[in-house]
């Protein structure tokens, strides 16, 4: 049984953000470092994990295999991080940074867990606040900790930290991140170029603000109207469009490769008279034509491109994370009125209040000319970052680098046919991003790869992502790096990769 598996209250406790207040571990040389301060961090838990035969993250999501360090750090009194640190014997000489998504205010377990039994020293940040903080964003500190500081702090100490615990300091330094650790990866490396020397960033939305006006705007329409586009009816207009468009990229396999070559029409979906079950009310299809629609300001100008043909769209309310950014980090209100909401002075008004939740910059000239690599991967059917910014990213750094072979020097973008955000869907999700891979190299494993390209100059022109179901890979696919596409040979199981080229060119 695993003996750790009952952890002590209070590491509970900080898992769930509740509190700092952490005891001892056992005694091991791993304890004596409670109390110490290093480069303005001080570690207020450390506990030597020894795991028989694993040991449960405590958020259950993933385990440990391999005995560990795990250290509790405070930076600056309000930022709060774990390091993870491998037995000196299975250190790999390098660091690892994991990134979080949403409000923040907790770890990555996941990535701290990974990380760790990889044999890198694995660190994490709550973004300098707690989950229990209601009204963090009405701070300017905190505000700031969570758009870019915190996870630069975090780095800047726990490599020190790692220095001093393993007597000299890591090699070379990564990031992994998606969704809002996505947006925290391309911040470092546009803000902080000399933090790593590789970063992974997964559905990074660089254009926070103009997102959240979506999701906002997708929210309100659904609260005004009384009527919640549900996963049943998004899951209509999916299947319109794989019906649609399948076949245009030579294949029938469920997948649409590239939404954009897709036209669809929605009103087939509308229900004929005395049809109930698999269609769409007049009243739910125009709802759902607006939701995919641009965006617009009130004078019907475009405030962005849409949803792509079969993309979903989050029911319900808009997200907790939307109202506290336009509510406290915009207006300063907690009790601010969302009906007052106008997309385009809104929008406006959050660049200029929250500049920093913009990570779009495509100057990363300090970052690619130190060596750095840089992979993105995004997910074409994702409901929550619209893939659209990734696409639209790559193409201002392409430009700004002075053209795509320069921009292939330092930077790949992966468009992931049938994916959600950052993981799940109709298609292929296990390549080393958040759903982890299904072989740790280079060729299955993105963040392998992203090793192998920044220390031995291995270019990772595609990488082999799978599916699984119970268990099981039951297909592997080709993730070409863009602009290049997966293309069937015509022979062999169209679910091995094998029988995949990446090749150039758009769909017909």
């Amino acid at each position: 049984m695993n003996r750790h598996l009952r952890q002590p209250c209070a590491w509970l406790l900080l898992a769930l953000g509740l509190t700092h207040q952490l005891p001892a571990g056992a005694s091991s040389p791993c304890a004596t470092w409670l109390g110490k301060s290093v480069a303005g961090a001080r570690i207020s838990a450390a506990e030597w994990i020894e795991p028989d035969p694993e040991w449960r993250t405590p958020d259950t999501r993933a385990s440990v295999r391999q005995p560990f360090c795990r250290l509790f750090a405070r930076v600056d009194g309000t930022i709060g991080y774990e390091l993870w640190l491998p037995a000196a014997t299975r250190w790999n000489g390098r660091f690892l940074g994991a990134g979080v998504g949403g409000s923040a205010g907790t770890y990555n377990f996941v990535q701290l867990a990974r990380g760790v039994e990889r044999g890198f020293a694995t660190a994490s940040t709550d973004a300098g606040h707690l989950t229990a903080d209601a009204h963090w964003m009405l701070d300017a500190a905190a505000a700031d900790n969570y758009a870019h500081r915190a996870v630069h702090r975090m780095t800047q100490t726990a490599k020190a930290i790692v220095g001093r615990y393993y007597g000299h300091g890591a090699d070379r330094s990564y990031f992994t991140g998606c969704s809002g650790g996505g947006r925290e990866a391309l911040k470092e490396l546009q803000r902080y170029p000399e933090d790593y020397d590789g970063i992974l960033a997964g559905a990074p939305g660089p254009n926070m603000p103009l997102l959240s006006v979506r999701h906002m705007l997708t929210g309100l329409w659904q609260q005004q109207s009384g009527i919640t586009i549900d996963d049943a009816a998004w899951s209509l207009v999916q299947q319109q469009a794989i019906r649609s468009c399948d076949a245009i990229d030579g294949l029938v396999d469920g997948v649409v490769e590239d939404p954009r070559r897709c036209h669809v029409d929605l009103g087939a979906l509308g229900c004929v008279p005395g049809q109930t079950d698999g269609c769409l009310s007049a009243e739910r299809l125009a709802l759902v034509r607006r939701i995919v629609a641009p965006v617009t300001d009130r004078d019907g100008q475009p405030l962005d491109t849409g949803l792509l043909p079969g993309v979903r769209s989050r029911p319900g309310p808009p997200p907790s994370l939307v109202m506290e950014l336009f509510a406290q980090g915009v207006h300063h209100d907690p009790t601010w009125d969302a009906q007052s909401f106008d997309p385009a002075a809104d929008l406006a008004a959050a660049y200029r209040e929250q500049p920093e939740l913009r990570a779009d910059d495509p100057d990363v000239r300090a970052f690619a000319d130190r060596g750095g690599k840089l992979m993105i991967y995004q997910g074409w059917m994702d409901p929550s970052v619209i893939a659209q910014q990734a696409l639209d990213y790559y193409a201002h750094l392409v430009a700004r680098s002075g053209g795509a072979a320069k921009a292939a020097r330092f930077a790949r973008l992966y468009m992931v046919p049938g994916m959600y955000h950052c993981a799940g869907g109709d298609s292929t999700d296990h390549f080393g991003g958040e759903s982890g891979s299904v072989a740790d190299d280079p060729e299955h494993d993105a963040l392998r790869a992203l090793v192998a390209w920044r220390e031995q100059g291995r270019s990772p022109d595609r990488l082999i992502a799978a599916k699984l179901k119970d268990g099981q890979v039951i297909r592997t696919r080709p993730l070409c790096a863009y602009p290049k596409r997966a293309a069937y040979r015509g022979a062999g199981s169209a679910d091995d990769a094998a029988n995949f080229d990446c090749v150039a060119g758009d769909l017909p």
